[in-house]
C-alpha cells in the first residue's frame, strides 16, 4: 500500500474512533518519523496460537507483561523496510532484557507467500531474530491494532499503555529513530 493510500485508509479510522469516542489515537504519520502524541492509548491484547521463540504451546500476553515495558512491533518478512529495523530490535532486546523489557515481533503478511507460517519460521531463523514472534496470517492482530503500514513500532509502558509509536525505518533520512526511541524505552523503565 503507497503512503497517500495509507494515510487516507489512517484518517478514515481514525474519524471513525475519534467520533466514536472509545480511545485517543495519533495522527498518521509520514514514514520515518516518530508520535509523542500516542500517549496512553490502552494496548490492545495480541491473539493468536503460533508464537515462535518460545517453548512449544506457550504464548505470551500483554495482560501478564503488566509492570514491565513491551516493545511491539509489526513486520513482513519481504518488506525491506522492516528488514532495516531488524538490527534495532535485537539490540534492544540484548540491551534492556534484563531491565525486564521485551520485543515483540508480530509478523503480519503483505503477499501469500508470507501468509504461510512455515516460510515465516524458516526467515525468522534465517534472519536471527531470538525474541518471540507472533505469527498473524490472518491479520487478526493488525486490524485490532488499526495498522496500515509497515513497518510500525509501539512502546507499551508498565501500565499497559501504548505510550509512543513509530511508523516506518527508524533511520530512514538520518530519522535518528534508534537513539530516540532508546531513550524513550529508558524513560519508561524509569517509571
Amino acid at each position: 500500500m503507497n503512503i497517500l493510500a495509507a494515510r487516507k485508509a489512517r484518517s478514515l479510522s481514525l474519524a471513525l474512533v475519534l467520533a466514536l469516542g472509545t480511545m485517543e489515537v495519533a495522527v498518521p504519520l509520514p514514514a520515518g518519523e516518530f508520535s509523542k502524541s500516542r500517549m496512553s492509548v490502552p494496548v490492545p491484547e495480541l491473539t493468536g496460537a503460533l508464537w515462535l521463540n518460545l517453548p512449544p504451546g506457550t504464548r505470551l500476553t500483554l495482560a501478564a507483561r503488566k509492570g514491565k515495558v513491551t516493545i511491539v512491533h509489526f513486520w513482513t518478512y519481504g518488506c525491506i523496510n522492516c528488514r532495516r529495523n531488524l538490527p534495532s530490535y535485537d539490540r534492544w532486546q540484548k540491551r534492556y532484557a534484563a531491565k525486564g523489557a521485551l520485543v515483540i515481533g508480530i509478523h503480519t503478511p503483505e503477499t501469500a507467500a508470507e501468509r504461510n507460517p512455515p516460510n515465516v519460521v524458516k526467515q525468522v531463523k534465517d534472519l536471527g531474530i531470538t525474541y518471540p514472534v507472533l505469527v498473524d496470517s490472518n491479520r487478526q492482530n493488525w486490524t485490532r491494532w488499526q495498522q496500515h503500514v509497515w513497518p510500525a513500532i509501539y512502546l507499551v509502558d508498565k501500565q499497559g499503555q501504548v505510550r509512543y509509536g513509530w511508523e516506518g525505518e527508524l533511520e530512514y533520512k538520518g530519522a535518528g529513530g534508534e537513539a530516540k526511541m532508546s531513550r524513550l524505552i529508558e524513560a519508561l523503565l524509569k517509571e
